[in-house]
């Protein structure tokens, strides 16, 4: 995995960490230039140091959520050799993604559509990583990817709900302990 732009340059990964922090604090609403400069204790000098214009910032931002709360989660999945403890830890890093941040940016997707086509991407690469690691451990091919859809949708419907964070545990909780019940493929019986 090539490492981000923005892992180079730490004054714009400042700039990036603090517009995420920006988003899931005020909401799409309150996303301003000068709310992010704020939130850095820099000036707009430093932003325009970094980045070309707000509209760069933003594509940027995109791209380092994608890459911080999807790309980064699901490579470090992937290096769990069980499949079942591969599972149990999808729940865990369900539970870490940043909801209130993505709360914003679902709100924003409803607005711009090259933010829409991101969270499209990330729902779809989340999707499809939900079902790679069912898929490796229950022997029912069909299975897999109603899982996954399934535990997307108690995702998404958390991050836009008033929902709280027991309840979004307990209802992934109850998708793993079903999954789990399920007849495992027969190279993962003895584990």
């Amino acid at each position: 995995m090539s490492e981000s732009p923005s892992a180079l340059d730490p004054l714009r990964s400042r700039f990036l960490d603090a517009g995420l922090r920006v988003l899931a604090r005020d909401g799409y609403g309150g996303f301003k230039q000068s709310t992010v400069c704020a939130e850095t204790g820099l000036t707009t000098g430093g932003f325009y140091h970094s980045f070309k214009s707000w509209r760069d910032f933003e594509t940027a931002l995109i791209e380092h959520w994608k890459t911080e709360a999807t790309a980064n989660v699901v490579a470090q999945l992937r290096t769990i050799g069980s499949p079942v403890d591969r599972i149990l830890a999808v729940v865990e890093a369900s539970r870490n993604l940043p909801h209130h941040t993505e709360r914003a940016l679902r709100v924003w997707s409803s607005k711009d559509p090259d933010v829409a086509a991101a969270v499209r991407e990330v729902d779809r690469t989340r999707c499809e990583a939900v079902a790679e690691f069912v898929g490796d451990l229950i022997a029912d091919p069909d299975e897999p990817e109603q899982i996954a859809a399934h535990s997307l949708m108690v995702l998404v419907g958390y991050q836009c709900s008033d929902a709280g964070p027991e309840e979004f545990e307990w209802a992934m909780r109850r998708i793993v302990d079903r999954t789990l019940s399920l007849p495992c493929k027969a190279d993962q019986t003895s584990e």
